[in-house]
């Protein structure tokens, strides 16, 4: 099989709409990564009724400037890592210290609670891949930087094909990552506002989704099930199973 492209980052996202952490390598289960959105802040108001419930960058985007932690590499089999937030003015607490989710509801307005999950509270699918290429053309078009932690993916990727986009080509086929994960391609990612956002700075650059939506049908990127285990390690071939 020909390389299709490597991994250049991988990115976990422990608790939803918070910073994401870079790591070296990652645990590919049949529920996505272990330890990736494991744990939710949910708008208890709307929790019922709503398809949507999470608190997000979208309601409120200083979300993206508190940064989780884990306290040592979530396995299958120690998955319940303890995770600590350092929040935007540098303090630290551990995920269910009630005085962050004091901290986050009276950033929102609104009672929360704080939902934990072994299988992760993805938005669609379990795992999410973005090409540099990809990211290069949306700079070029958007005429402004992008950084590429605005796109959220869990597999930052370097296509050997250069062309921008060539990733959504890959739908409906399986994807061999390293040694033995796989994973099937099942959509292009229609993108929101969250692109917009800074990973840094929470600020906004409305040209990010307008391009996006004006030029690639409000679709950058692919989602991916789990079809097969295994360990995913930065530098890590993909090729079709």
């Amino acid at each position: 099989m020909s390389t299709l492209a490597s991994i250049k980052q991988i990115y976990l996202y422990p608790v939803k709409s918070m910073r994401g952490v870079a790591v070296n390598e990652a645990h590919l289960t049949l529920n996505g990564f272990v330890g990736d959105r494991r744990y939710a802040f949910v708008q208890k108001e709307i929790a019922g009724s709503d398809g949507f419930p999470w608190m997000t960058g979208r309601e409120k985007p200083r979300m993206l400037l508190y940064a989780p932690r884990f306290a040592n590499t979530p396995t299958p089999e120690d998955w319940d890592v303890p995770i600590v937030v350092q929040t935007p003015e540098g303090g630290a607490l551990e995920i269910g210290d009630g005085r962050l989710k004091q901290e986050i509801e009276e950033l929102y307005g609104h009672p929360l609670f704080l939902l934990k999950t072994k299988r992760g509270n993805f938005d669609s699918q379990h795992v999410s891949l973005f090409s540099t290429h990809t990211l290069a053309q949306l700079e070029a078009e958007s005429e402004s930087q992008i950084d590429h932690r605005q796109f959220r993916a869990n597999l930052y990727i370097e296509p050997v094909d250069m062309a921008p986009f060539v990733e959504d080509s890959w739908v409906g086929r399986v994807l061999k990552i390293g040694a033995s994960a796989r994973v099937g391609v099942t959509k292009k990612d229609s993108r929101c506002m969250m692109i917009n956002l800074d990973p840094d700075t929470a600020k906004q650059n409305p040209a990010v989704l307008r391009t996006v939506a004006r030029h690639h049908d409000e679709c950058a990127g692919i989602y991916a099930n789990v079809v097969a285990t295994g360990i995913v390690r930065v530098g890590d071939k993909i090729e079709f199973a």
